[in-house]
């Protein structure tokens, strides 16, 4: 068996950043950026005013206190989207809206709370700092400079800088067509009236969500039948067709787990076992130049491996420069007992406790078929192998299944 560290690492040494292709703005949000974009334009593209008020020479209010105001007459109005084309001429303000170009030879802002209207006039009773109260050109970003370097996720404030940008077609890595299918003769299509021995074929559905939450494009298979030459036919068709291909079931060491065998004749097997729980047989490896993740049957076992490896191959091919999930320290709720020989993967929900604390709570029995303690899962705690009982209020590292 080989660690969960080597087999992530072995398992993405060969990937590379798909091909880019461009899509309207909108369209490209959860994608990630294929190449650098640069700043067009400097942002803000003018100086303008940060707040409604009066738009002065600074100097002009130094000598400003309470025992001797200054008047400034009032010269007329500047709105957004109206640039101001006079001259502000001395001892005089302009009225400003928020957002509007500052009129030549200003150089501050006062806002209106700030000042006393005497008719034609302001009154100022304490000096303006020159730039107060005004947003300089450039200030967010300058023309030429690196607006957003290649493999960011685009999410709604990065779509609204490129928007600010005049931007309207984004270059984004294409997304990942990932094959999905499932072995065993006891799988039939949910909806299907189930006959003795028969489950539904929950695995091809859960793994397409995951992928397409991942960012890729799933392609689901019909159930593949336990028969050496259904699986070889199947694995063939789905190498030809996707950038990965992921099975679920046939990769332990049964009568009837096939596509282990079936993989190292027609392809290439790297490695097929992981030390950890759930999901100890794992195989990897090739089908031709197309990667191949062979994922246990157990529900729980395969989304625990596809989060540790199909997850990291798929952001891998997208060019995510960030995808490993974040790990934080959180103590244990109530006692756990953990007596397995290899790293554990425990399913967790995350709450606070009376005193508004995070702590990690077990989802339940861990046993690698019981889907439901998966669904109420927000993290994965990381247990070191034989722990033996984990005392409530112990602390361990949790990975967090959403970032």
């Amino acid at each position: 068996m080989i660690s969960v560290e080597e087999a992530q690492a072995r398992i993405l040494c060969n990937s590379s950043r798909l091909s880019e292709e461009q899509v309207y703005l909108l369209d490209a949000t959860g994608r990630v950026l294929a190449r650098d974009l640069r700043a067009s334009i400097d942002l803000p593209p003018f100086d303008n005013s940060s707040m409604d008020g009066y738009a002065i020479h600074a100097g002009d209010s130094l000598d400003a206190h309470e025992a001797h105001p200054i008047a400034l007459t009032v010269d007329g109005l500047v709105q957004a989207g109206h640039p101001a084309m006079n001259p502000l001429p001395a001892r005089s303000a302009r009225k400003i809206m928020t957002g509007a170009p500052l009129p030549p030879e200003a150089d501050a802002v006062v806002a209106i709370e700030e000042v006393e209207r005497r008719e034609s006039c302001i009154v100022l009773h304490h000096p303006v700092k020159r730039g107060s109260l005004i947003r300089q050109r450039g200030q967010d970003t300058r023309q030429g400079a690196t607006l957003l370097a290649a493999g960011t996720v685009l999410n709604s404030a990065r779509i609204g800088l490129l928007a600010s940008q005049g931007v309207i077609l984004v270059p984004v890595t294409r997304k990942p067509r990932v094959a999905i299918l499932a072995t065993g003769d006891e799988l039939v299509e949910p909806g299907q009236t189930l006959l003795p021995g028969q489950i539904p074929n929950s695995n091809s559905y859960a793994l397409s969500a995951a992928v397409m939450e991942s960012g890729g494009i799933a392609l689901r298979y019909p159930a593949v039948a336990d028969r050496r030459e259904a699986v070889a036919e199947a694995l063939h068709q789905a190498a030809s067709e996707a950038d990965i291909v992921l099975s679920s079931g046939g990769v332990s060491v049964g009568d009837y787990d096939l596509v282990k065998s079936v993989l190292q004749t027609m392809g290439q097997l790297d490695f097929w076992r992981v030390d950890m729980k759930p999901g100890k047989p794992l195989a990897s490896g090739f089908l031709g130049k197309t990667p191949f993740l062979g994922l246990p049957g157990n529900p729980v076992s395969a989304l625990v491996t596809f989060e540790l490896f199909a997850r990291p191959l798929i952001r891998s091919l997208l060019g995510d420069t960030d995808w490993p999930r974040p790990v934080i320290s959180l103590p244990l709720a109530q006692e756990f007992s953990e007596i397995s020989d290899r790293r554990h993967y425990v399913r967790v929900a995350i709450r606070a406790d009376a005193n508004g604390a995070l702590m990690a709570w077990p989802t339940g029995p861990q046993d690698s078929h019981l889907q439901t303690s998966w669904t109420n899962a927000q993290g994965l705690m990381i247990i070191p192998p034989h722990q033996g009982r984990l005392p409530q209020g112990s602390i361990w590292p949790v990975m967090l299944l959403k970032a």
